[in-house]
């Protein structure tokens, strides 16, 4: 976004802020806009003004712009508990026998009560009255949106009416067994139950196909595999024709309860599924990975649906709503006194904690560029190179196969910090190239899930942080890239330079379309040089 578009001046020298209202929410039907003094001559002040206010006005237009759900959607939620309550109750009789006594004298009561009170025997049941029934139904049936009057109105008409439809199903059920029929039953005539392709056969297409296109990265696609074996061991295998929104509940259900490292800790690697949920003592997967397991879910069942396996796609809305602290991954930037001291014992090293070159450089690169682990730890020597001289990383996926970027952004020319100059990075890579080493950081294995990033990772993680005082605070090697972003944003470099320099999808059509070169390095090493501490 560029904000300068939002700013004009006065004769006077005096920068305003402009905020464009759309036609649809102006009452008249009238495309207006906004002008707000922001009483300042001084270009940097008006653009950080700019910055909240723009981002206040997207929130408003949001709010304003906010839909309510379909009807039929909501008709639908309702329909699928309630289906789910009467298929609970058909198998709790099936079980123990028919409801008697005072559980079947409190249902017809119940039944009576509905009928007497209408929609507001709904606030009857609930402690918190409307309030706390549609809240809980949302929670129950994955709703994530904030409801609108209209809205909450038609959840309540459309609850009340599947309860007395429940109730008077239940009941009727339970009346069936009050005799025996012990004619004989018709033979039924066999016929082919269209269910569709066995789970594993559509799996099994799903991941040839994308593996054919080479749209995933190795780490992404053992996650997916991870994820949609997690979802046939949870489901049995069923068939995606008949999944139920009651089966994407039970999957969320259990992912809730499933432990952290469930394949590495000794607690649960050598489990079962079913046993692994009931041990005792063991962390959960946090929500951003629960979220990580429904997004792998949702795109699964999206395709089965546009190629024919499935009616609708049942994990839509599943994923858990994050707390604002665990939104975008739930890390934050170091600070410059943080920053200071980690960059103290990686060079002067006072206490003997750096090992070895491969943990020392690796995380200074990542400090000064605010490249990812894996883009630093399989970097090779000829990957550092000049153009126009400037000294810059080369971020690529050729020359080793086991290379992997997390996107086509991801390509890109990083130039090289003068920080990193300074300390000698130059020289180290002209000794690798001297020692013929066709990777700048040799003793950094590969991993199919991790790339070649993992060993450096954990040095940092578990062995550097921890003894800086900086362990259990949320801290890990990737906030560098955020300090990283943080600092360049904070001294007003262009979002676009910001975004070529950290590998983030450029926005609009004149930067994907007309500027696909991308920028010069001699365009970025200013900003680069700006981060400091």
């Amino acid at each position: 976004m560029h904000h300068a578009a939002y700013l004009s001046t006065s004769r006077h020298g005096i920068f305003y802020f402009r905020w464009p209202i759309p036609a649809a929410l102006h009452p008249l039907g009238k495309r207006t806009d906004i002008k707000i003094s922001l009483r300042t001559r001084s270009p940097g002040l008006a653009m950080r003004l700019s910055r909240s206010l723009i981002s206040a006005g997207q929130s408003a237009l949001e709010r304003a712009s906010r839909h309510a759900m379909r009807y039929q959607d909501i008709r639908q939620h309702v329909q699928d508990h309630f289906r789910d309550k009467l298929r609970m109750f058909k198998a709790m009789v099936a079980e123990t026998g028919p409801i008697e006594g005072e559980r079947l004298e409190g249902v017809r009561a119940a039944q009576g009560l509905a009928e007497a009170e209408g929609e507001g025997f709904l606030a009857l049941g609930h402690p918190d009255g409307f309030d706390g029934l549609l809240s809980e139904f949302c929670e129950l049936a994955g709703i994530r949106e904030e409801l609108t009057s209209a809205d909450r109105k038609l959840f309540v008409q459309e609850i009340f009416k599947a309860y007395q439809t429940y109730v008077a199903a239940a009941l009727a059920h339970n009346a069936s067994f009050d005799e025996i029929d012990i004619t004989d039953a018709p033979i039924p005539q066999t016929m082919q139950s269209e269910v569709g392709e066995p789970f594993s056969e559509v799996v099994r297409q799903y991941l040839a196909e994308h593996a054919r296109a080479g749209v995933w990265a190795e780490k992404t696609r053992g996650e997916k595999e991870d994820a949609l074996s997690l979802l046939g061991e949870i489901t049995g295998g069923k068939p995606l024709s008949r999944l139920t929104k009651a089966d994407a509940r039970e999957v969320k259900r259990v992912l809730l309860r499933l432990p952290k490292n469930r394949r590495k800790n000794p607690a649960t690697r050598n489990l079962t599924l079913l046993e692994m949920l009931e041990v005792e003592g063991v962390d959960p997967i946090s929500p951003r990975t629960l979220n990580a397991y429904v997004s792998h879910l949702q795109a699964f069942v999206k395709w089965a649906v546009a190629n024919g396996h499935a009616d609708r796609n049942v994990f839509d809305g599943t994923r858990v709503k994050l707390a604002h602290s665990n939104s975008e991954d739930g890390r934050t930037a170091f600070t410059s006194e943080q920053l200071a001291l980690i960059y103290l014992h990686l060079t002067d090293n006072p206490e003997g904690l750096v090992k070895k070159d491969d943990h020392k450089w690796p995380a200074l690169i990542a400090m000064f560029s605010g490249m990812r682990l894996n883009e630093v730890a399989q970097l090779q020597p000829d990957d550092i190179t000049c153009i126009d001289e400037v000294w810059c990383f080369d971020v690529n996926t050729t020359g080793d196969a086991n290379k992997s970027l997390k996107n086509q952004s991801s390509h890109r020319l990083v130039p090289v910090h003068a920080r990193l100059l300074d300390l000698g990075l130059l020289s180290y890579v002209k000794q690798r190239r001297t020692e013929g080493a066709s990777r700048l950081f040799p003793s950094l294995t590969y991993s199919k899930q991790n790339g070649y990033g993992r060993n450096a990772g954990r040095w940092f993680n578990e062995s550097l942080l921890p003894s800086l005082g900086m362990a259990g605070s949320g801290l890990v090697f990737h906030c560098l890239r955020h300090s990283m972003i943080t600092q360049l944003g904070r001294k007003d470099i262009p979002d676009p330079i910001v975004k070529a320099i950290v590998g983030h999808r450029q926005a609009g059509v004149t930067y994907n379309s007309y500027f696909k070169a991308g920028f010069l390095p001699s365009q970025l090493v200013s900003a680069v040089n700006t981060f400091g501490f």
